[in-house]
């Protein structure tokens, strides 16, 4: 069998891991105790946080990192991130840095089935001094539990080591590993099983350590293994090793005292080990004093080899050394709870051996057995050898009634218990709210609580000779209301992108101490438990676009509830797709419908709600405009493209897709058009993208001014390079910028084409323009340096101007979109949008256009607008500028169209508080003007 059963309990992760019960004591939150660090594996912790009680660290490294001097690292329970730990600050000798375990006994379950927090990982203690490290739970496979290197002035109290992986593992790795460089180390009242080199091991050089009140079990090597080094190995159980259990060579000097030898074999690697149990090398053998040790009952096996020579009793090995005078053999099994009330190892320890500790490794007393006899020495003569102190057997019981209730909350206490040694008892009443404790209780002690909260109330036991027992009561006092609770909903963001169809719930935890259970309506018809210690939670939705009401209702322990609401709104956001490819190329019939499918589109991946397309259109032999709606839906009265006869025109445009992923492109044109399409990005509400943030409109290119330092025209097939990034409101690290790029003065007829810097193969072709021709179009450019390209594909110069007005974030925390079905929602020639006005925008007149709180856009929270403007028929150039209404107008174009020419562009602009966006005419003349509204940005 590997190790023993205290160990396979441990290992099997059937002993209970504790932390403390959450919100105790109080209900009030608690930034802890000062000079205090707190590590804990709850939702809200954070590696970047505080480190207090409200906002723990996730991992004990981040703690690590910045403990100082006097400062304690509370560990409570598993921490969120396990794994190796580096220690390389140290502390004073007045103030040494602490690395603590902390567990809360859970009611009603046994001391003996409580486990320190585990680590899940290894610690070094690199060149530090005065630290002390105690009450973890570490598990290693393929390298030491602990390295104690260069170190000093190192204490490893009350540790569980646990070698993991098969016994038959090559890998040769120790519990606590301590190299030639370290000094004045104590390993003390630990427990460290199965290891597959030594348990503990001390390199040459070491001097002045501490092996003292270990269990040491199951080593595939040797328990404890010391070379060239000084040190004080006392009070050990040492168990089942396959080499010596403790071995000690290259000229080492130490006490070896108290030491508890019962090891007879161990598991599958080495059934009968040959080694001597006791092992002194002959170049050690004169600076070793030995005594007050015992040894298991006698197999055969040699107990000692001493200076090269084997012996197999005490009374051997004193008679020929003059070491181990009081030195037993055939000892029995020395363990307490198999120890036999007559075993020698009872009061008969040196109590001055150097490094024996007033407690065992249980931290229990150091008592006098009154049924055995005293034959110790030093201070005391009732020390036990070995790791464990013999304790009487008490029973306590008594615990506070009532158990729970409203406070203030008057309870009664009635201890009573019983020993196996037959000595006068006396009680201790503490009721774990800080009041102070009641000794000496006896008969009914009351108590009333005022403070609420999960107190642990204890009744102790103390028999004549020290040895105790303690039981352990929850006493639960509420609130005198249901705690209140909150919850905050944003979507998921993750690492800088948004799953804007997922709901993350932010949720109060300050009083989950009181909770019983929690419930979230979803809105959708769902509805989903959330444990009480949860500090958030998550939904996906199916079905986006549409606001869904929250209710988490909380129930406390006294059956009181308390609601809270919220709204969530699902929405899409933005994945650009490099390098842009054409993704239909062809002819579309006079009056013809093309259905663009979902494959052809790339919006087949999971939870596409719209597309964002650039049409290219050539047209016939009669001019037009081209429509692109959703598949499933009716036609709707609007143009995202206007042609004339054998003109090249391109526009960008975002389209909801239908139920699909497909879109209509219908032809209203009296010819036949060669078409092109682009997929440039998608949005969904199921997939992490980049949310979107407007800026003020604003000009950084414009060569005829140098504006952006580029002046003078553009020549025939050159290229300018623009910054766009880190510069006018865009961060250095924005995904993607939206600019509008207006060509002018063109000396020829030709195109604009559009690269990301440092993308290769995104070129994108965005503007055709006719020789004196100026034409504007919006486009979305994804960034990798923060800069775009400009080329001019024609063979005749022209002047670019380029505005911006906003970027794709790469936070996750910007405006989100909702697609809507194409609407016309301004017509000049009519009266939409206008109050039902029918009148061209004149020259130099600014009309006022709602966009928020009608067609399906939200009233609140719209951060900007996703149109096709159009300016129809114009009877000179000009240009038409949106922006947000309440704000001044910017210097920058929206629209740019040319003399009889039916222009349109896409434009995003911000959104006014008051939901209205203002179009300026800057024309010589009023003009007809259209807005086809395709979708939304929404703040989150």
């Amino acid at each position: 069998m590997v190790g023993s059963s205290r160990f396979v309990a441990l290992a099997a992760s059937t002993l209970v891991v504790v932390s403390a019960p959450a919100g105790a004591p109080v209900a009030a939150a608690d930034t802890g105790q000062p000079g205090t660090l707190y590590v804990r594996g709850v939702d809200w912790c954070s590696d970047t946080g505080p480190g207090t009680q409200d906002v723990p660290f996730c991992s004990v490294q981040a703690a690590a990192d910045v403990v100082v001097p006097g400062q304690t690292v509370d560990i409570v329970g598993t921490p969120r991130y396990g794994g190796k730990v580096t220690i390389t600050r140290s502390g004073t000798p007045s103030a040494p840095i602490t690395f603590q375990g902390v567990t809360s006994n859970p009611f009603g379950t046994p001391a003996a089935e409580i486990a320190p927090p585990l680590l899940g990982g290894t610690i070094t203690l690199s060149g530090v001094h005065d630290v002390h490290v105690s009450y973890l739970l570490l598990d290693h496979t393929t390298t030491d539990a602990v390295d104690v290197k260069g170190a000093q002035d190192v204490v490893l109290d009350g540790l569980y080591i646990a070698q993991q992986g098969p016994e038959d593992a090559t890998a040769a790795t120790d519990g606590v590993s301590v190299d030639g460089a370290s000094s004045d180390v104590t390993v003390s009242r630990s427990r460290i099983y199965d290891s597959h080199g030594n348990a503990v091991q001390v390199a040459s050089g070491a001097h002045d350590v501490t092996v003292t009140t270990n269990e040491l079990e199951g080593s595939r090597y040797a328990e404890i293994a010391a070379s060239g080094t000084t040190a004080d190995l006392t009070g050990n159980t040492l168990d089942d090793a396959c080499g010596p259990a403790l071995t000690l060579d290259g000229g080492s000097s130490a006490t070896v005292e108290n030491n508890v030898f019962t090891g007879t074999g161990h598991g599958t690697v080495c059934l009968a080990p040959t080694a001597p149990a006791f092992s002194v090398a002959a170049d050690s053998a004169a600076s070793v004093t030995a005594d007050y040790n015992a040894f298991a009952p006698h197999n055969g096996r040699t107990e000692y080899s001493w200076g090269g020579a084997g012996y197999t009793t005490v009374a051997a090995f004193t008679a020929a050394t003059g070491q181990g005078a009081h030195d037993l053999d055939d000892v029995g099994y020395a363990y307490p709870d198999a120890t036999d009330e007559n075993s020698p190892v009872i009061d008969s320890a040196d109590a001055d051996a150097p490094g024996e500790p007033a407690t065992d490794v249980n931290g229990a007393p150091r008592v006098d057995d009154p049924l055995a006899a005293d034959t110790g020495t030093g201070a005391r003569t009732t020390y036990d050898r070995g790791a464990f102190e013999r304790q009487d057997t008490l029973s306590v019981a008594g615990g506070a009634t009532p158990s729970s209730g409203i406070g203030p909350l008057s309870v009664s206490v009635t201890p009573h218990g019983a020993g196996s040694w037959g000595l006068p008892l006396t009680y201790t009443v503490d009721f774990g709210d800080g009041s102070p404790a009641v000794t000496d209780a006896s008969g009914t002690v009351t108590h009333t609580y005022t403070a609420p909260g999960v107190h642990a109330e204890k009744v102790t036991v103390t028999d004549a000779n020290g040895s105790t027992a303690t039981r352990t009561t929850k006493v639960t006092v509420g609130t005198a209301t249901p705690p209140a609770t909150s919850l905050a909903v944003s979507p998921d963001i993750a690492q800088g992108t948004v799953d804007a169809g997922t709901a993350f719930l932010t949720l109060d935890h300050s009083d989950n101490w009181e909770l019983t259970s929690r419930t979230i309506s979803w809105g959708d018809g769902s509805s989903s438990s959330v444990p009480v210690t949860a500090g958030a939670t998550g939904h996906n939705y199916d079905e986006p676009f549409r606001s869904y009401p929250l209710t988490l209702t909380q129930t406390d322990i006294f059956g009181r509830t308390a609601t809270a609401t919220a709204t969530f709104r699902p929405a899409d956001s933005y994945t650009p797709l490099t390098p842009p490819e054409y993704d239909y190329q062809g002819t579309v019939k006079a009056h013809g419908l093309l259905d663009l499918t979902s494959s052809t589109l790339h919006t087949d991946s999971n939870g596409v709600d719209a597309v964002a397309l650039r049409v290219t259109v050539t047209g016939g032999t009669a001019g037009g405009y081209l429509t692109l709606y959703p598949d499933g839906t009716a036609r709707p009265s609007v143009s995202a493209l206007n042609f004339a006869a054998h003109q090249t025109t391109e526009n960008g445009m975002t389209v909801r897709t239908g139920p699909a992923g497909d879109v209509f492109l219908c032809n209203g044109s009296a010819a036949s058009v060669s078409v092109k399409v682009v997929t440039a990005g998608i949005f969904s509400h199921a997939q992490p993208g980049h949310s979107y943030a407007p800026v003020t409109p604003v000009r950084v290119l414009d060569t005829r001014s140098g504006t952006g330092g580029v002046t003078g025209p553009v020549a025939a097939g050159k290229s300018i390079t623009v910054s766009v990034a880190g510069t006018h409101g865009i961060p250095a690290d924005a995904a993607a910028v939206v600019l509008d790029v207006q060509t002018t003065s063109a000396q020829a007829s030709g195109s604009l084409t559009v690269t990301s810097h440092g993308i290769a193969d995104s070129a994108v072709t965005t503007s055709y323009w006719t020789k004196g021709q100026t034409v504007s179009n919006l486009t979305v450019v994804p960034l990798a340096d923060g800069k775009v390209v400009l080329h001019n594909s024609s063979s005749g110069s022209v002047q670019l101007v380029t505005d911006v007005f906003g970027y794709a974030d790469a936070t996750g925390t910007g405006s989100l979109y909702l697609p809507s079905t194409p609407t016309r929602i301004l017509d000049t020639r009519n009266g939409t949008g206008t109050g039902g006005r029918i009148a061209k925008l004149g020259a130099h007149q600014t009309l006022k256009l709602r966009f928020s709180g009608v067609h399906g856009i939200p009233s609140s929270g719209t951060t900007a607008g996703d149109l096709v403007l159009t300016a129809v028929s114009p009877a000179t150039g000009g240009y038409l500028t949106a922006w947000a209404d309440g704000t001044t107008r910017p210097g920058t174009a929206s629209l740019d169209y040319g003399t009889g020419r039916t222009t349109p562009n896409e434009i995003m602009p911000p959104v006014g508080s008051d939901g209205y966006v203002d179009i300026y005419n800057g024309g010589s003349a009023a003009v007809n003007v259209l807005a086809d509204q395709y979708g939304a940005y929404v703040a989150q």
